[in-house]
Protein backbone atom coordinates (compact mmCIF):
# COMPACT_ATOMS: atom_id res chain seq x y z
CA UNK A 1 0.00 0.00 0.00
CA UNK A 2 1.31 3.45 -0.88
CA UNK A 3 2.39 5.76 1.94
CA UNK A 4 -0.28 8.25 0.84
CA UNK A 5 -3.04 5.61 1.16
CA UNK A 6 -1.81 4.49 4.58
CA UNK A 7 -1.78 8.08 5.78
CA UNK A 8 -5.31 8.62 4.45
CA UNK A 9 -6.64 5.53 6.23
CA UNK A 10 -4.95 6.52 9.48
CA UNK A 11 -6.44 10.00 9.26
CA UNK A 12 -9.93 8.57 8.71
CA UNK A 13 -9.58 6.28 11.71
CA UNK A 14 -8.38 9.18 13.82
CA UNK A 15 -11.42 11.25 12.83
CA UNK A 16 -13.75 8.34 13.69
CA UNK A 17 -12.07 7.81 17.06
CA UNK A 18 -12.35 11.50 17.85
CA UNK A 19 -16.05 11.49 16.90
CA UNK A 20 -16.76 8.54 19.17
CA UNK A 21 -14.85 10.17 22.03
CA UNK A 22 -16.25 13.70 21.77
CA UNK A 23 -19.68 13.30 20.12
CA UNK A 24 -22.61 12.64 22.50
CA UNK A 25 -23.20 8.89 22.78
CA UNK A 26 -26.95 9.30 22.42
CA UNK A 27 -26.50 10.60 18.88
CA UNK A 28 -24.46 7.62 17.71
CA UNK A 29 -26.78 4.64 17.87
CA UNK A 30 -24.67 1.53 17.40
CA UNK A 31 -26.99 -0.64 19.56
CA UNK A 32 -30.61 -1.75 19.19
CA UNK A 33 -33.14 -0.71 21.83
CA UNK A 34 -35.50 -3.63 22.40
CA UNK A 35 -38.81 -3.02 24.18
CA UNK A 36 -40.79 -6.01 25.40
CA UNK A 37 -44.54 -5.41 25.14
CA UNK A 38 -46.55 -7.89 27.23
CA UNK A 39 -50.19 -7.73 26.16
CA UNK A 40 -53.50 -9.47 25.52
CA UNK A 41 -54.49 -7.25 22.57
CA UNK A 42 -53.95 -10.20 20.23
CA UNK A 43 -56.86 -11.90 22.04
CA UNK A 44 -59.09 -8.94 21.15
CA UNK A 45 -58.09 -8.62 17.49
CA UNK A 46 -56.21 -10.24 14.65
CA UNK A 47 -52.49 -10.37 15.42
CA UNK A 48 -51.53 -8.73 12.11
CA UNK A 49 -53.37 -5.54 13.12
CA UNK A 50 -50.94 -4.99 15.97
CA UNK A 51 -47.96 -6.23 13.99
CA UNK A 52 -48.62 -3.69 11.22
CA UNK A 53 -48.66 -0.88 13.77
CA UNK A 54 -45.43 -2.10 15.35
CA UNK A 55 -43.80 -2.31 11.95
CA UNK A 56 -44.84 1.29 11.24
CA UNK A 57 -43.41 2.45 14.59
CA UNK A 58 -40.12 0.63 14.03
CA UNK A 59 -39.72 2.18 10.56
CA UNK A 60 -40.17 5.66 12.05
CA UNK A 61 -37.82 4.88 14.96
CA UNK A 62 -34.62 3.31 13.58
CA UNK A 63 -32.75 1.39 16.23
CA UNK A 64 -35.91 0.50 18.19
CA UNK A 65 -37.41 -2.98 18.16
CA UNK A 66 -40.72 -4.02 19.77
CA UNK A 67 -41.01 -7.63 20.91
CA UNK A 68 -44.58 -8.86 21.42
CA UNK A 69 -45.17 -11.10 24.42
CA UNK A 70 -48.62 -12.65 24.10
CA UNK A 71 -50.44 -13.18 27.38
CA UNK A 72 -54.07 -13.71 28.32
CA UNK A 73 -55.97 -11.20 30.46
CA UNK A 74 -55.88 -13.56 33.42
CA UNK A 75 -52.18 -14.44 33.09
CA UNK A 76 -51.12 -10.82 32.70
CA UNK A 77 -53.05 -9.95 35.84
CA UNK A 78 -51.05 -12.63 37.68
CA UNK A 79 -47.83 -11.32 36.11
CA UNK A 80 -48.51 -7.79 37.35
CA UNK A 81 -49.26 -9.09 40.84
CA UNK A 82 -45.84 -10.75 40.80
CA UNK A 83 -44.12 -7.60 39.50
CA UNK A 84 -45.82 -5.56 42.22
CA UNK A 85 -44.75 -7.98 44.93
CA UNK A 86 -41.11 -7.75 43.81
CA UNK A 87 -41.29 -3.96 43.52
CA UNK A 88 -42.68 -3.68 47.05
CA UNK A 89 -39.76 -5.70 48.35
CA UNK A 90 -37.19 -3.62 46.53
CA UNK A 91 -34.01 -2.43 48.17
CA UNK A 92 -34.21 0.49 50.66
CA UNK A 93 -32.82 2.90 48.07
CA UNK A 94 -35.86 2.22 45.91
CA UNK A 95 -34.04 0.33 43.17
CA UNK A 96 -35.47 -3.06 42.23
CA UNK A 97 -33.24 -6.10 42.27
CA UNK A 98 -31.53 -5.99 38.86
CA UNK A 99 -31.83 -9.74 38.38
CA UNK A 100 -35.61 -9.57 38.80
CA UNK A 101 -36.00 -6.33 36.82
CA UNK A 102 -34.45 -7.92 33.74
CA UNK A 103 -37.31 -10.44 33.71
CA UNK A 104 -39.91 -7.67 33.58
CA UNK A 105 -41.31 -6.42 30.27
CA UNK A 106 -41.08 -2.72 29.49
CA UNK A 107 -44.70 -2.13 28.51
CA UNK A 108 -47.89 -3.91 29.58
CA UNK A 109 -51.60 -3.76 28.87
CA UNK A 110 -53.57 -3.56 32.11
CA UNK A 111 -57.05 -3.22 33.49
CA UNK A 112 -56.87 -0.13 35.77
CA UNK A 113 -59.26 -1.87 38.19
CA UNK A 114 -56.47 -4.32 39.09
CA UNK A 115 -54.70 -1.72 41.21
CA UNK A 116 -55.11 0.89 43.89
CA UNK A 117 -53.57 4.25 42.97
CA UNK A 118 -50.85 3.70 45.57
CA UNK A 119 -49.88 0.47 43.79
CA UNK A 120 -49.69 2.20 40.41
CA UNK A 121 -47.14 4.62 41.85
CA UNK A 122 -44.95 1.68 42.84
CA UNK A 123 -45.30 -0.41 39.71
CA UNK A 124 -45.46 2.07 36.84
CA UNK A 125 -43.51 5.05 35.57
CA UNK A 126 -45.27 8.42 35.71
CA UNK A 127 -46.13 9.26 32.11
CA UNK A 128 -46.12 12.98 32.91
CA UNK A 129 -42.53 12.77 34.15
CA UNK A 130 -41.05 12.99 37.61
CA UNK A 131 -40.86 10.63 40.53
CA UNK A 132 -43.90 9.20 42.28
CA UNK A 133 -44.75 11.14 45.43
CA UNK A 134 -46.57 9.39 48.24
CA UNK A 135 -50.10 10.70 48.75
CA UNK A 136 -50.13 12.97 45.68
CA UNK A 137 -52.04 12.70 42.43
CA UNK A 138 -51.44 16.03 40.65
CA UNK A 139 -50.17 15.46 37.11
CA UNK A 140 -49.63 11.77 37.80
CA UNK A 141 -50.57 9.47 34.94
CA UNK A 142 -49.54 5.86 35.34
CA UNK A 143 -51.86 4.06 32.92
CA UNK A 144 -53.16 5.33 29.61
CA UNK A 145 -56.60 4.45 28.14
CA UNK A 146 -56.51 2.68 24.79
CA UNK A 147 -60.07 1.50 24.23
CA UNK A 148 -63.06 0.31 26.25
CA UNK A 149 -66.03 -2.04 26.33
CA UNK A 150 -69.28 -1.41 28.16
CA UNK A 151 -71.06 -3.76 30.57
CA UNK A 152 -74.59 -4.82 29.64
CA UNK A 153 -77.11 -7.64 29.99
CA UNK A 154 -76.75 -10.61 27.61
CA UNK A 155 -79.68 -13.00 27.22
CA UNK A 156 -80.39 -16.31 25.50
CA UNK A 157 -83.21 -15.61 23.06
CA UNK A 158 -84.35 -19.23 22.70
CA UNK A 159 -84.52 -19.87 26.45
CA UNK A 160 -86.63 -16.76 27.00
CA UNK A 161 -88.93 -17.59 24.07
CA UNK A 162 -89.42 -21.17 25.28
CA UNK A 163 -90.44 -19.72 28.65
CA UNK A 164 -93.05 -17.52 26.96
CA UNK A 165 -91.18 -14.20 26.77
CA UNK A 166 -90.83 -12.48 23.40
CA UNK A 167 -88.40 -9.81 24.64
CA UNK A 168 -85.86 -9.37 27.43
CA UNK A 169 -86.99 -7.83 30.74
CA UNK A 170 -86.81 -4.06 30.93
CA UNK A 171 -87.57 -3.51 34.63
CA UNK A 172 -86.50 -5.18 37.86
CA UNK A 173 -90.05 -6.47 38.32
CA UNK A 174 -90.07 -8.07 34.87
CA UNK A 175 -86.63 -9.52 35.52
CA UNK A 176 -87.82 -11.25 38.70
CA UNK A 177 -90.84 -12.59 36.83
CA UNK A 178 -88.60 -14.09 34.12
CA UNK A 179 -86.29 -15.63 36.72
CA UNK A 180 -89.15 -17.30 38.63
CA UNK A 181 -90.58 -18.69 35.40
CA UNK A 182 -87.20 -20.12 34.38
CA UNK A 183 -86.84 -21.67 37.83
CA UNK A 184 -89.78 -23.93 36.94
CA UNK A 185 -87.66 -25.23 34.05
CA UNK A 186 -84.57 -25.72 36.26
CA UNK A 187 -82.73 -22.88 34.52
CA UNK A 188 -81.11 -20.09 36.49
CA UNK A 189 -82.20 -16.61 35.52
CA UNK A 190 -78.86 -14.93 36.22
CA UNK A 191 -75.33 -15.99 37.09
CA UNK A 192 -72.85 -13.66 38.79
CA UNK A 193 -69.15 -14.02 39.46
CA UNK A 194 -67.08 -12.32 42.13
CA UNK A 195 -66.15 -9.56 39.67
CA UNK A 196 -67.90 -6.67 41.41
CA UNK A 197 -67.34 -4.05 38.70
CA UNK A 198 -68.76 -6.27 35.94
CA UNK A 199 -71.52 -8.20 37.71
CA UNK A 200 -72.90 -6.01 40.50
CA UNK A 201 -71.87 -2.39 39.96
CA UNK A 202 -73.68 -2.03 36.58
CA UNK A 203 -76.96 -2.74 38.40
CA UNK A 204 -76.17 -0.15 41.05
CA UNK A 205 -75.72 2.51 38.36
CA UNK A 206 -78.89 1.39 36.65
CA UNK A 207 -80.86 2.27 39.79
CA UNK A 208 -78.81 5.30 40.83
CA UNK A 209 -79.29 6.99 37.47
CA UNK A 210 -77.78 10.18 36.09
CA UNK A 211 -78.93 12.18 39.11
CA UNK A 212 -76.40 10.33 41.27
CA UNK A 213 -73.76 10.66 38.59
CA UNK A 214 -74.19 14.42 38.56
CA UNK A 215 -73.50 14.63 42.30
CA UNK A 216 -70.05 13.06 41.86
CA UNK A 217 -67.44 15.52 40.65
CA UNK A 218 -63.90 14.85 39.47
CA UNK A 219 -62.77 14.12 43.02
CA UNK A 220 -62.40 10.41 43.77
CA UNK A 221 -64.05 8.38 46.55
CA UNK A 222 -67.23 10.45 46.70
CA UNK A 223 -69.55 7.50 45.98
CA UNK A 224 -71.78 6.58 48.93
CA UNK A 225 -72.44 2.85 49.19
CA UNK A 226 -74.91 3.37 52.04
CA UNK A 227 -77.15 5.58 49.86
CA UNK A 228 -80.76 4.35 49.51
CA UNK A 229 -80.65 3.45 45.81
CA UNK A 230 -77.37 1.56 46.21
CA UNK A 231 -78.86 -0.46 49.07
CA UNK A 232 -81.89 -1.13 46.85
CA UNK A 233 -79.72 -2.69 44.13
CA UNK A 234 -77.83 -4.86 46.61
CA UNK A 235 -81.15 -5.93 48.13
CA UNK A 236 -82.42 -6.87 44.65
CA UNK A 237 -79.60 -9.41 44.38
CA UNK A 238 -80.37 -10.57 47.91
CA UNK A 239 -83.97 -11.33 46.89
CA UNK A 240 -82.88 -13.19 43.74
CA UNK A 241 -80.59 -15.30 45.88
CA UNK A 242 -83.33 -16.09 48.39
CA UNK A 243 -85.58 -17.14 45.51
CA UNK A 244 -82.83 -19.54 44.35
CA UNK A 245 -82.82 -17.94 40.91
CA UNK A 246 -79.12 -17.04 40.94
CA UNK A 247 -76.69 -19.60 39.58
CA UNK A 248 -75.09 -21.45 42.47
CA UNK A 249 -73.04 -21.33 44.76
CA UNK A 250 -74.28 -18.27 44.26
CA UNK A 251 -71.01 -16.61 43.23
CA UNK A 252 -69.70 -18.47 40.21
CA UNK A 253 -65.96 -19.16 40.46
CA UNK A 254 -64.90 -16.63 37.80
CA UNK A 255 -65.98 -14.84 34.63
CA UNK A 256 -65.00 -17.75 32.38
CA UNK A 257 -67.20 -20.21 34.26
CA UNK A 258 -70.06 -17.69 34.28
CA UNK A 259 -69.85 -17.26 30.50
CA UNK A 260 -69.52 -21.01 29.93
CA UNK A 261 -72.71 -21.59 31.93
CA UNK A 262 -74.45 -19.00 29.79
CA UNK A 263 -73.23 -20.60 26.56
CA UNK A 264 -74.27 -24.05 27.80
CA UNK A 265 -77.79 -22.83 28.56
CA UNK A 266 -77.52 -23.41 32.33
CA UNK A 267 -78.34 -19.77 32.93
CA UNK A 268 -80.45 -17.50 30.74
CA UNK A 269 -78.81 -14.13 31.40
CA UNK A 270 -75.45 -12.67 32.46
CA UNK A 271 -74.03 -9.21 32.95
CA UNK A 272 -70.85 -9.05 30.88
CA UNK A 273 -68.52 -6.85 28.90
CA UNK A 274 -69.59 -6.00 25.35
CA UNK A 275 -66.39 -7.81 24.34
CA UNK A 276 -68.50 -10.97 24.66
CA UNK A 277 -70.35 -10.01 21.45
CA UNK A 278 -67.35 -10.82 19.31
CA UNK A 279 -66.69 -14.10 21.11
CA UNK A 280 -70.26 -15.31 20.62
CA UNK A 281 -70.46 -14.06 17.02
CA UNK A 282 -67.26 -15.82 15.97
CA UNK A 283 -67.06 -18.90 18.19
CA UNK A 284 -70.70 -19.75 18.93
CA UNK A 285 -72.53 -18.88 15.74
CA UNK A 286 -75.42 -21.24 16.45
CA UNK A 287 -76.30 -19.50 19.69
CA UNK A 288 -79.21 -17.05 19.57
CA UNK A 289 -78.38 -14.23 21.92
CA UNK A 290 -79.20 -10.59 22.43
CA UNK A 291 -77.81 -7.63 24.35
CA UNK A 292 -79.80 -5.01 26.22
CA UNK A 293 -79.71 -2.41 29.00
CA UNK A 294 -79.47 -3.47 32.61
CA UNK A 295 -83.10 -3.68 33.87
CA UNK A 296 -84.01 -0.50 35.71
CA UNK A 297 -86.32 0.23 38.67
CA UNK A 298 -89.95 0.98 38.03
CA UNK A 299 -89.28 4.75 38.00
CA UNK A 300 -85.88 5.32 36.37
CA UNK A 301 -84.30 8.77 36.45
CA UNK A 302 -82.35 10.09 33.47
CA UNK A 303 -80.43 8.28 30.76
CA UNK A 304 -79.03 4.77 31.27
CA UNK A 305 -75.47 4.59 32.58
CA UNK A 306 -72.96 2.02 31.35
CA UNK A 307 -69.82 1.44 33.35
CA UNK A 308 -66.85 0.56 31.18
CA UNK A 309 -64.31 -2.26 31.02
CA UNK A 310 -61.13 -0.45 30.03
CA UNK A 311 -57.91 -1.52 28.33
CA UNK A 312 -54.92 0.62 29.36
CA UNK A 313 -51.21 0.60 28.64
CA UNK A 314 -48.42 1.36 31.10
CA UNK A 315 -44.63 1.44 31.33
CA UNK A 316 -43.13 -0.50 34.21
CA UNK A 317 -40.95 1.59 36.51
CA UNK A 318 -38.21 -1.04 36.15
CA UNK A 319 -37.80 -0.36 32.41
CA UNK A 320 -34.47 1.12 31.41
CA UNK A 321 -36.01 2.63 28.27
CA UNK A 322 -38.98 4.55 29.65
CA UNK A 323 -38.55 7.54 27.33
CA UNK A 324 -38.72 5.36 24.22
CA UNK A 325 -41.52 3.30 25.77
CA UNK A 326 -43.58 6.46 26.31
CA UNK A 327 -43.09 7.31 22.63
CA UNK A 328 -44.55 3.93 21.73
CA UNK A 329 -47.52 4.54 24.04
CA UNK A 330 -48.11 7.90 22.33
CA UNK A 331 -48.05 6.10 19.00
CA UNK A 332 -50.58 3.47 20.17
CA UNK A 333 -52.78 6.22 21.57
CA UNK A 334 -52.87 7.94 18.18
CA UNK A 335 -54.01 4.62 16.65
CA UNK A 336 -56.65 3.95 19.32
CA UNK A 337 -59.58 4.35 16.91
CA UNK A 338 -58.15 1.72 14.58
CA UNK A 339 -57.35 -0.62 17.46
CA UNK A 340 -60.82 -0.19 18.95
CA UNK A 341 -62.40 -0.94 15.58
CA UNK A 342 -60.37 -4.12 15.24
CA UNK A 343 -61.30 -5.16 18.78
CA UNK A 344 -65.00 -4.35 18.48
CA UNK A 345 -64.62 -1.74 21.21
CA UNK A 346 -65.21 1.92 22.00
CA UNK A 347 -62.40 4.24 20.99
CA UNK A 348 -60.79 6.79 23.28
CA UNK A 349 -60.61 9.06 20.21
CA UNK A 350 -63.59 11.44 20.46
CA UNK A 351 -63.51 12.01 16.70
CA UNK A 352 -64.02 8.31 15.97
CA UNK A 353 -67.24 6.32 15.95
CA UNK A 354 -67.95 5.44 19.57
CA UNK A 355 -68.65 1.78 18.81
CA UNK A 356 -67.86 0.10 15.53
CA UNK A 357 -67.33 -3.62 15.96
CA UNK A 358 -67.87 -4.48 12.29
CA UNK A 359 -64.56 -3.15 11.04
CA UNK A 360 -62.48 -6.17 12.09
CA UNK A 361 -59.22 -4.36 11.49
CA UNK A 362 -60.06 -3.01 8.04
CA UNK A 363 -59.39 0.59 9.07
CA UNK A 364 -55.67 -0.08 9.33
CA UNK A 365 -55.49 -2.10 6.13
CA UNK A 366 -57.80 -0.09 3.91
CA UNK A 367 -58.18 3.27 5.58
CA UNK A 368 -61.73 2.57 6.69
CA UNK A 369 -63.03 1.62 3.23
CA UNK A 370 -65.15 -1.40 2.24
CA UNK A 371 -66.79 -2.01 5.57
CA UNK A 372 -68.56 -5.28 6.14
CA UNK A 373 -72.36 -5.08 6.47
CA UNK A 374 -73.23 -4.33 10.13
CA UNK A 375 -74.66 -7.23 12.16
CA UNK A 376 -77.88 -6.57 14.05
CA UNK A 377 -76.25 -7.10 17.45
CA UNK A 378 -73.60 -4.47 16.67
CA UNK A 379 -76.26 -2.02 15.53
CA UNK A 380 -78.10 -2.61 18.82
CA UNK A 381 -74.88 -2.08 20.78
CA UNK A 382 -74.20 1.14 18.89
CA UNK A 383 -77.70 2.44 19.62
CA UNK A 384 -77.42 1.48 23.28
CA UNK A 385 -74.16 3.27 23.95
CA UNK A 386 -75.21 6.36 21.97
CA UNK A 387 -78.33 6.75 24.13
CA UNK A 388 -76.51 6.28 27.44
CA UNK A 389 -73.93 7.89 29.69
CA UNK A 390 -70.51 6.25 29.88
CA UNK A 391 -68.69 5.87 33.19
CA UNK A 392 -65.10 4.80 33.92
CA UNK A 393 -65.06 3.13 37.33
CA UNK A 394 -61.31 3.68 37.75
CA UNK A 395 -61.90 7.43 37.76
CA UNK A 396 -64.26 7.20 40.73
CA UNK A 397 -62.13 5.30 43.22
CA UNK A 398 -58.54 5.64 44.37
CA UNK A 399 -58.50 2.04 45.61
CA UNK A 400 -60.26 0.04 42.91
CA UNK A 401 -58.60 -3.29 43.71
CA UNK A 402 -59.40 -2.96 47.41
CA UNK A 403 -63.01 -2.01 46.70
CA UNK A 404 -63.46 -4.99 44.37
CA UNK A 405 -62.18 -7.39 47.03
CA UNK A 406 -64.21 -5.81 49.84
CA UNK A 407 -67.46 -5.81 47.85
CA UNK A 408 -66.95 -9.40 46.71
CA UNK A 409 -66.34 -10.61 50.28
CA UNK A 410 -69.28 -8.76 51.82
CA UNK A 411 -71.84 -9.56 49.12
CA UNK A 412 -70.77 -13.20 49.09
CA UNK A 413 -71.21 -13.23 52.88
CA UNK A 414 -74.66 -11.69 52.44
CA UNK A 415 -75.63 -14.41 49.99
CA UNK A 416 -74.34 -17.27 52.10
CA UNK A 417 -75.58 -16.10 55.47
CA UNK A 418 -78.74 -14.31 54.28
CA UNK A 419 -77.67 -11.04 55.81
CA UNK A 420 -79.42 -7.68 55.52
CA UNK A 421 -78.61 -5.64 52.40
CA UNK A 422 -78.44 -2.31 54.30
CA UNK A 423 -75.98 -3.77 56.80
CA UNK A 424 -73.91 -5.20 53.94
CA UNK A 425 -73.77 -1.85 52.14
CA UNK A 426 -72.77 -0.07 55.37
CA UNK A 427 -69.98 -2.59 55.97
CA UNK A 428 -68.67 -2.09 52.42
CA UNK A 429 -68.68 1.68 53.02
CA UNK A 430 -66.87 1.48 56.36
CA UNK A 431 -64.24 -0.96 55.13
CA UNK A 432 -63.55 1.09 52.02
CA UNK A 433 -63.40 4.36 53.97
CA UNK A 434 -60.76 2.81 56.23
CA UNK A 435 -58.63 1.96 53.18
CA UNK A 436 -58.67 5.45 51.66
CA UNK A 437 -58.25 7.49 54.85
Amino acid sequence: MKKFDIALVCAALAVLAAAIFFYPAKKINFSQTTLVFSQWLTDDMERDVLEKLIDEFERSHPGVSIVLENRSYRNLKKDCAGYLDIARNSQPNGKENKKNARKFPDIVTVDPLWFDDSEKRILFANQNGGEAREGTTTNEVYTRPLYSYFNALFYNIKILEDAGFDRPPKTRGEFSEVCLKLKEKNIYGLSVSGNFFTDIFPWIWSESGTKTLQTINSEKDMFNFAEKNVVGSIDFFNKLNRQNTLGRPPFIKDDDEKINNFIAGKTAMVTASSKLIKTLETQHKDMQFGITNIPYPENPSGRPIFNMSCVHTAVLSSSGYSETAFEFLEFLGAASAALAAAAGAISEDPAASIFDGTWAGDQIQRGGQDRAPPEAVYVKAQNMIESAEGLDDWKLFSACASLGSIAEEEINSMFRHRQDAAATAETIKKRYDSVVK
